[in-house]
Parts: structure tokens; sequence; C-alpha cells
């Protein structure tokens, strides 16, 4: 039966037996090296590991590479030439006792001064107004955000004001309906119109929509006069079909009208004088 080698063992009794000759003790565990062309672990390890460690260092380079920002760094051998001619003056200057040595260290300061200091500085300033000059465009564009909604809201309400007020709303329900108009429109192409939710029909302008408010919203309007007179706004066209006035009144009609909307079917017997579950009222007597 072929016996089947590991390219690494933990211990020497594991090496199968009459094997043990292959293999050579490497950091206290034993890897086969006696045959020709064969990789270990340990030798791919070694190899991935100068891999990772060229990789790193070339990473490390190009990091230390872009802390020069736009400076050039072609231009250092340049200045370190600069330096060493001005410190070796220095160094010359002050074993003769010459007074030039303050100066000249005063030079080299400021060639040092001019090659680095301005890049730093630099960034730091420009960092600082880039940062104020986007919270200022931020605060701004806020701001005008801010003015533009409040703007179209005033018209908005100004608009629902003056429809409401040609409509005949009484005074009393001005304020309302402006409340409730006011989340009823959005403005499409520059005109004001209504969103078609909350059961109002779409694209109304103000004086559409208060129109049909009159029946919405019949209590925002001039009442009716006794029982089943036709008073206020609208004339006799408000009760038209109103099976809770007297002339037409009909429980059925009244019945299917409640199943159907409660809400308008309450506001219709308002409108006529009575409410949901009167008896029907006495009809008007004709002037004598």
């Amino acid at each position: 039966m072929a016996v089947k080698l590991k390219t690494i063992y933990e211990k020497a009794e594991d090496i199968p037996e009459g094997y043990g000759e292959l293999y050579t003790e490497k950091n206290g565990k034993f890897e086969l090296t006696d045959v020709e062309g064969v990789k270990t672990q340990a030798d791919v390890d070694r190899a991935t590991n100068a891999l990772v460690k060229e990789r790193n260092d070339h990473k490390l380079a190009r990091e230390k590479l872009q802390q020069f920002g736009e400076f050039d760094p072609a231009a250092l051998p340049v200045m370190v030439e600069e330096l060493a001619e001005a410190k070796a003056k220095l160094e010359a200057l002050t074993a003769e006792g010459n007074d030039q040595t303050v100066k000249v260290q005063a030079q080299i300061d400021a060639a040092v001064n001019r090659a680095v200091g301005p890049i730093t500085r630099d960034k730091e300033s420009i960092a600082r107004q880039l940062d104020a000059a986007k919270k200022a465009v931020a605060e701004k564009e806020a701001e005008v955000a801010k003015l533009t909604a409040d703007a179209e809201s005033e018209r908005t309400r100004l608009a629902i004001r003056d429809a409401a007020i040609a409509a005949k709303v009484l005074p009393t329900a001005i304020d309302d309906a402006v409340l409730v108009g006011e989340r009823m429109f959005e403005t499409v192409d520059g005109k004001l119109l209504t969103k078609g939710d909350n059961g109002i029909t779409p694209g109304l302008s103000p004086k559409e929509w208060a129109k049909e408010m009159e029946e919405k919203r019949p209590h925002w309007f001039p009442t009716s006069v006794g029982g089943g007179a036709q008073g206020g706004k609208g004339g006799g066209s408000s009760n038209k079909d109103n099976p809770f006035t007297a002339e037409n009144w009909s429980v059925t009609k009244q019945g299917q009208l409640f199943k159907e909307n409660p809400e308008k079917a309450a506001q219709m017997a308002a409108r006529a004088g009575v409410k949901i579950g009167d008896v029907r009222p006495a009809k008007p007597r004709a002037a004598a």
C-alpha cells in the first residue's frame, strides 16, 4: 500500500517509518526537504510573507510621498545639497570663530522655512477657508429654502382666503376654511391646484374648490332659514334633491345616503334644518 507523505509533521514520531531521513527539523517542526522539486507549506508561507512585506513597503513609500502634497520631491536633492553647503560654511566659520555663524544659521533656517513652511501653512489656511465657505453656503441655502417655503405657504393661504370670501363663507369660518384648504393645494407649473386627496376633485383652482366645499362643508356657509326654506347662499339649488327637506322628504333615500356617506348625510340634514332621525318637518305655508 502506497504511503502518503505530508510536507510537515509536528513530531518526529509522526513521520512514517523509513522516511525520517527525508525530513529536517525547522522551527520545532519537521519539513520535507530531501525531495527535489517539492515545495513545502513553509516554503509557500515564506514566499507569501516576503510578497506581503514587499507590498507593505511599497504602500509605506507611497504614503510618505503623499505627505509632500504638491511639493516636488525631485527638488529635494538640490535642497539637500544647498543645506549641506550652508552647513559646511557654518562649520568652517565656527571653527575660525567668525561672528558670521549666527547669520549663516539664520540663512539655513530661512531656507528650510521657505521650502517646507508654506506647504503646511497653505494647506491649513485653505482647509479653514473651505470649511467656513461650505458652512456659510449651507446656512444661506437653508435660509433661502425656509423663506421660499414660507412665501409659498402665505401665497396659498391668501388665495384660499380670497376664494372663501368671494364664495361668501361665513366670517367666523374663514380661518377654518384657510386651515383646511392649505393642506389640499400644491403648486403645479406656477398654478395653485388641489392635490385630489381627502375626497377633493384634483386640479381645482381656489375658486372652484370653494364652490365644491359648499356641499362638503355646508356649515361654512349661511344656513337655510326655517323648516326647509331655501335661505342664504345658493338659493333654491343648494337643497335640490335633498331627501331631508320637507319638499323632498324620503326616508329610503336618507337611509341610502347615510349608508354611503354618513358625513354627507348629516351635512345635508343640517342644511335642511333637521338632524338624522328627525321626523319630517312641516312644509312652509304658501304666501297669501
